[in-house]
């Protein structure tokens, strides 16, 4: 399989944020109340909230397969997401390298859904508080150091 990495071009914000929400009701389902399956739709399809990050994404040939979107000032990962068929095949761990050689972080921060927290622990990442619910959607905070 021969993946490409890039910086996505705000066109392509749309595409991310569609793949987000598909892997999100696939795999994470379970972390994710009514109200947060909105709080999640209502911050991936808002333009001005998705221009604040700089989103990567992975692609098999031209398919988008995954996403990473990271806040720069903030040092955080606001979506990580690959699609299913392509899970545990290395995506993630090139996807977050990529960012991680492009960004020049000290740290980095994410809110890990419970079905992502065996991957990010895989990366490097430790648990810096308990699993929280925040409007409607349930993360464990993690964070790790560069």
């Amino acid at each position: 399989m021969n993946i490409m990495i890039r910086k996505l071009t705000q066109d392509e914000y749309n595409n991310a944020a569609d793949l987000s929400y598909q892997v999100c009701m696939e795999c994470g389902r379970n972390d994710f109340t009514q109200e947060g399956i909105e709080t999640f739709k209502s911050f991936v399809y808002d333009t001005s909230l998705m221009n604040a990050l700089d989103i990567y994404g992975a692609f098999d040939k031209h398919l988008l397969i995954g996403i990473i979107g990271v806040h720069r000032e903030k040092q955080h990962i606001s979506l990580f997401f690959v699609l299913p068929h392509y899970h545990r095949q290395g995506i993630g761990k090139s996807l977050f390298d990529y960012v991680m050689n492009e960004c020049n972080f000290t740290y980095i921060t994410v809110h890990s859904s419970t079905y992502a927290e065996t991957f990010y622990a895989s990366l490097g990442f430790k648990k810096v508080g308990e699993k929280e619910l925040n409007k409607g959607i349930v993360s464990i905070p993690m964070e790790r150091n560069i």
